[in-house]
């Protein structure tokens, strides 16, 4: 009896290790890359488009609003949900160098 409870516990060890940790730090990872997002930043969307971020509107009672450009004068208007991944940023005023914004 005792084998099984130890086989027992070693399966779910295994499937945590193996299985949801690594999808529980990609999530923390996506969540902080949307915390950080920055105006200038590209972006590659869920749908798989690659835009880079013109405005980020937050409110209290709704969800974060972003503002992507896909092309020039392309504006697409979406949640923050919706960004797969960033693919660059902007460089920070902080870290020295200036931050580029380019207007048209």
């Amino acid at each position: 009896m005792d084998q099984y409870i130890l086989v027992l516990f070693i399966v779910i060890g295994a499937f945590y290790f193996i299985l949801l940790r690594p999808v529980l730090q990609q999530q923390k990872r996506h969540r902080s890359d949307i915390s950080s997002l920055q105006v200038g930043d590209e972006v590659l969307t869920s749908g798989g488009f690659y835009a880079i971020v013109r405005e980020i509107n937050t409110q209290e009672d709704r969800e974060t609003e972003i503002v992507l450009e896909a092309a020039p004068g392309l504006l697409l208007r979406g949640t923050a949900a919706a960004v797969g991944s960033v693919t660059r940023r902007v460089p920070s005023v902080d870290a020295g160098g200036p931050a580029s914004t380019t207007s048209s």
